[in-house]
């Protein structure tokens, strides 16, 4: 589901766009209006009703902006700090949870997931905890079941149940396929490893060590405080026509689970891939691990028109004129949400609408390259 939507997550995932929070904004002058022109257009030309963007370089917030409206019935400007559902960017911390207990010896990479959760899972006994984070398990994505309703409430056990009820897309470990039913099924693999729900690991292990308070891992489906209302519309954008429809809660908390459901700001999302790609979370040869390449990524991506786009074990791998950046992406009803890195630069963009064509999607990937790209 939050795949389908992809072309929109993946590329939007390397934007860095921007007005501006005066207290933090430390770039020169000309890149800040640079910036500012940029999104403003976003919203003035394309229709995309807000967006925020934080920006950091060696270790140093540059800028927290934001443009547009967070709330268009209420005509509420966007604010820096407002919280955005973001989607899949949830499966980066799941990663980082499961990558951390492969460091206790409490999980393997490359151990089957047989005996490692009570749902049934096809071929469980070849299927290793490395193909789960790299979606090589070829298990069936749930929320691609004609009966998958993404308003309705689900457990783990009944989306996995969702998505094993279908073949495989391939053998495990012979090919790629992005599908959120691995990371549904990681999920419940910390449970039984722990005996702590998901939400619960990644509250104790990355929201409060990391101090990243605006960030939620929902069970229910509620809106934060300072949430942006995301919106869909008819068509995606540009141009814009029609109503902005409301989607804010249009896909459950349950439905979205460890694949999707968390909520949280740019600021916060900049600090967690920091201190990720920092070394800080688990040993540098997982970290290793994590950004090598996953064979047949690429291709999967191209042939979604994302060109020069892979996966690692739950990390997003770009290409750019200047570098390899490594992040992470996320889209859902009303929402498109990213974080890159590029060595010590950094580009955090929430945007509360998923409904993007493709021509906007490489206008905003071109904003992103200038800006990881571009010389201190």
């Amino acid at each position: 589901m939050w795949l389908k939507r992809c072309a929109a997550l993946t590329i939007a995932a390397l934007i860095g766009v921007a007005t501006s929070s005066p207290a933090r904004a430390m770039g020169g002058p000309s890149r800040d209006s640079w910036l500012r022109a940029e999104i403003q257009n976003l919203v003035n030309a394309d229709g995309v009703p807000g967006v925020v963007a934080v920006t950091n370089h060696d270790g140093r917030p540059v800028r927290r902006m934001s443009v547009g409206l967070a709330d268009i019935p209420g005509d509420r400007a966007m604010r820096p700090n407002d919280r955005f559902r973001i989607a899949s960017v949830t499966k980066t911390f799941v990663a980082t949870v499961a990558l951390q207990l492969v460091t206790e010896h409490r999980l393997s990479l490359d151990q089957p997931i047989a005996g490692l959760l009570p749902e049934p899972v096809p071929h469980a006994d070849q299927i290793t905890v490395r193909e789960l984070l790299d979606h090589t398990s070829g298990l069936f994505d749930y929320s691609n079941d004609p009966r998958f309703h993404p308003g309705a409430t689900y457990t783990p056990a009944q989306l996995i149940a969702l998505g094993v009820e279908h073949s495989p897309y391939f053998p495990p470990g012979t090919g790629f396929y992005y599908s959120s039913t691995n990371y549904i099924v990681l999920g419940e693999i910390v449970h039984q490893v722990t005996g702590h729900a998901i939400q619960d690991e990644v509250r104790t292990r990355l929201i409060q060590p990391l101090h990243l308070s605006s960030t939620t891992f929902p069970t229910a489906t509620t809106v934060a405080p300072r949430q942006a209302r995301g919106y869909v519309f008819a068509a995606p954008l540009p141009p814009r026509s029609g109503p902005a429809l409301d989607a804010t809660t249009r896909t459950s908390a349950g439905a979205a689970g460890a694949a999707a459901a968390m909520v949280s700001t740019g600021d916060d999302v900049d600090r967690f891939l920091g201190a990720l790609l920092g070394g800080r979370l688990f040993s540098q040869h997982l970290l290793i691990e994590m950004k090598r390449p996953t064979a047949g990524a690429d291709a999967f991506f191209a042939a979604a028109g994302m060109p020069g786009i892979g996966y690692g074990l739950g990390l997003t791998i770009a290409s750019t004129p200047c570098g390899t950046a490594y992040g992470s992406l996320g889209d859902i009803d009303g929402y498109t949400s990213s974080v890159m890195q590029l060595g010590h630069r950094r580009v955090a963009l929430l945007i509360n609408t998923n409904s993007l064509q493709p021509s906007l999607r490489h206008q905003t990937l071109s904003i992103a390259e200038q800006e990881l790209c571009r010389a201190r």
